[in-house]
């Protein structure tokens, strides 16, 4: 009986340690994630979504969004962005905001989920902020997050993030080789206002090859001028 009791308290002891480390391993995990100073932040800070949307934990309940400078580019010079109203509840992958530029229309999807709590109002002003600084000053929203761990491990970070950019610089240059020279500035990197070097179809195939959500009508009922 006593051997049996010894047992049972190494097993129990053993379980006890085993759930302190679990413990301990989630709370390193989530104070990796907390950004302390979310004003200077690079780019290694932010987790991005395929369509070129980045999230930026700022809190535990906290999380700013925006776009990448890719869909900067592409758009060109915004002149008015439809944003998210206060209070709306949103999905990752679904539309968040629209950027425009002339007849030219973008959609940007939220890269998580979950309620958004401020938008930034000076880009109703000041639209270009969204070209000259759209992974700081020109953020779009912050947001209070309903599937954060989740919605996570469907985003990129550090040297994935890199590979991912480096390939889609790579289909941009694929999709347009015979015009290489204009698409590109010197560096590799696509030059400004792209979209206007190209007509309708040729928008719209960049649309449906680096943007591949469809703004179905329900959603631009939920987005506010």
């Amino acid at each position: 009986m006593t051997f049996i009791l010894v047992i049972l308290t190494v097993a129990i002891i053993i379980c006890i340690e085993l759930l302190l480390k679990s413990q301990e391993r989630r709370a390193n995990t989530y104070s990796e994630l907390v950004t302390e100073h979310p004003t200077s932040f690079e780019v290694f800070d932010r987790y991005f979504h395929p369509g070129h949307t980045w999230a930026l934990i700022s809190g535990p309940r906290n999380i700013i969004v925006g776009i990448d400078d890719f869909s900067s580019r592409m758009v060109g010079a915004v002149a008015k962005i439809d944003l998210p109203g206060v209070g709306q509840l949103i999905h990752q992958g679904e539309p968040l905001t629209l950027l425009r530029n002339g007849t030219r229309v973008l959609a940007q999807v939220s890269p998580i989920s979950g309620k958004v709590v401020e938008v930034n109002k000076r880009l109703r002003r000041h639209p270009e902020l969204l070209n000259e600084s759209p992974l700081e000053r020109g953020w779009i929203a912050k947001i209070v997050p309903t599937n954060l761990e989740i919605d996570l491990r469907n985003l990129l970070k550090g040297f994935a993030a890199d590979g991912w950019r480096d390939a889609v610089h790579a289909q941009l240059i694929q999709l347009f080789s015979p015009r290489i020279g204009i698409v590109l500035q010197d560096g590799g990197q696509p030059i400004q206002n792209l979209g206007d070097y190209f007509s309708d179809d040729e928008w719209n195939r960049l649309v449906q090859q680096f943007f591949p959500t469809v703004l179905p009508n329900q959603k631009q009922s939920k987005l506010i001028n």
